[in-house]
């Protein structure tokens, strides 16, 4: 095996290793949900994702280890990608090396790996798509535009913010000489199959009213904008030290770089963008792979700092805030600057919480604040399909509700003032506290006993919709 492809199963096997130590993670319940009610759309993200997890749930079960087998091959398959990026910008194999290192230990990138989320696809999609567009300016055989077209395509159709960097890219290439290579008909047949990937996802937003830009408009916060520059030197770690910081440098100063300065641009244009658009830091992901192998390439054929040593070092210090590695005792404490951490905590109490009030009302619906309660309850809980759960939240809010009234309703992790609306007789009957003191979103919630419904189910759930 080559060094790139130990550090690659490497990777993959330290996510499995560790993949028991915490528990479920909040947004697994929810893309397992939606992979069990596979569809062509949902409110707030594309279908990729949700298929992986029904993949996933066929092949390896519904089990922490089983839903870790996915993101931490993916995570491997990235490590190779950005090995190859390196490779295309003139890296040669210390660069290959270098780049490799950077794409198993970014923060980031094992904190994607530890469980599959919208970005998880989507950074692999982005290593793909410049990979494929160093080829073409590397080669100058625009044949690879078409190739460039699929990455695109099934990159959109996971997670839509991957077109900030596809737009950057046109821009960085278009400011640069090699804009030539952009005008060819590999290039439109390139993007005609990005758009035939992508058509069934837009056709089902858009006859469902568009929900996803509902949902972006709501998540968009310009609270953050000051914090996305800086951020990525977080979510990169010492990688963006070592590597990504330089390898910006490289592709945008030095001459041997010149025939890849668009690319430079492009992640310059794409942090613009998720600046100027109020989104948050992990969004400019599907770029981060091409700085990791501008990196790599940047040192070559110096003999400057960025050693390997160096990078595995700062990595491993780093992993106790990327992924659940330090007993839970300590969970608050890296809870501070990775909240991931401790949503990974405490979901077999909610449902043990929950179970026995199902049990002593079993004629009562179940009605929950968020998708991850629901989902939590729909996995791990056996209360039968006909009680729920339901949820207003997200595409639960698509997914049903009870109909006519109800004599009692359960209700968790509402607010009294919240159900007020909807009922008229509201008592708490437990709190949950998660355990080992962690303070995650589940913590204190309350589980409520709802009685005398003000309309019925088919009034009500209109406006018991949330984002």
């Amino acid at each position: 095996m080559t060094p790139v492809a130990i550090i690659a199963a490497a990777t993959a096997a330290f996510h499995l290793a560790t993949a028991n130590i915490y528990g479920y993670h909040r947004d697994e319940f929810y893309y397992l949900a939606q992979g069990r009610r596979l569809a062509w759309g949902y409110v707030d993200n594309p279908p990729v994702t949700p298929f992986l997890y029904r993949a996933g749930e066929t092949l390896f079960g519904t089990s922490r280890f089983g839903l870790a087998v996915l993101p931490a091959l993916l995570h491997a398959t990235l490590v190779i990608l950005t090995a190859l990026v390196a490779r295309e910008l003139g890296g040669n194999a210390r660069a290959q090396l270098l780049a490799a290192l950077g794409a198993a230990v970014a923060p980031i990138f094992v904190t994607t790996g530890h469980f599959l989320g919208t970005v998880t696809p989507e950074i692999v999609a982005g290593a793909a798509l410049t990979l494929f567009v160093a080829k073409v300016l590397h080669t100058g055989d625009p044949r690879w535009w078409v190739a460039a077209g699929v990455a695109l395509g099934v990159g959109v159709l996971d997670h839509w913010t991957i077109g900030a960097f596809a737009i950057a890219l046109v821009i960085g290439l278009l400011l640069t000489p090699q804009r030539e290579l952009l005008f060819s008909r590999w290039t439109v047949l390139g993007a005609v199959i990005a758009v035939v990937i992508v058509a069934p996802n837009v056709w089902w937003q858009a006859s469902h009213d568009w929900p996803q830009l509902t949902f972006a408009r709501q998540l968009r916060d310009y609270g953050t904008l000051p914090k996305i520059l800086p951020a990525q030197f977080v979510v990169l770690g010492g990688a963006s030290v070592l590597l990504a910081l330089p390898g910006l440098l490289w592709l945008l100063r030095n001459e041997t770089a010149r025939p890849y300065r668009g690319l430079g641009i492009a992640f310059v244009v794409t942090l613009a963008l998720v600046m100027l658009t109020g989104g948050k830091e992990y969004y400019t992901g599907a770029a981060l792979p091409l700085l990791l192998g501008a990196g790599g390439a940047a040192f070559a054929h110096s003999s400057g700092w960025a050693r390997p040593a160096w990078i595995v070092a700062i990595g491993l210090a780093m992993l106790p805030f990327s992924t659940p590695l330090l007993p839970l005792s300590t969970a608050n404490t890296v809870r501070s600057v990775n909240k991931e951490i401790g949503e990974m905590v405490g979901w077999d109490h909610l449902v043990d919480t929950v179970a026995p009030i199902a049990a002593q009302h079993p004629n009562a619906p179940i009605l929950t604040r968020n998708y991850s309660e629901a989902g939590a309850l729909e996995l791990l809980g056996d209360l039968g399909r006909a009680r729920g759960p339901f949820s207003g939240h997200l595409n639960y809010w698509y997914w049903g509700h009870p109909h006519g009234f109800s004599d009692e309703t359960i209700a968790v992790g509402y607010d009294r003032e919240q159900l007020a609306r909807f009922f008229a007789d509201v008592e708490p009957v437990a709190t949950i506290r998660t355990p080992h003191g962690v303070r995650n979103e589940e913590d204190g919630a309350v589980v409520w006993i709802c009685r005398h419904q003000r309309a019925d189910w088919d009034t009500l759930w209109p406006q018991m919709r949330t984002y």
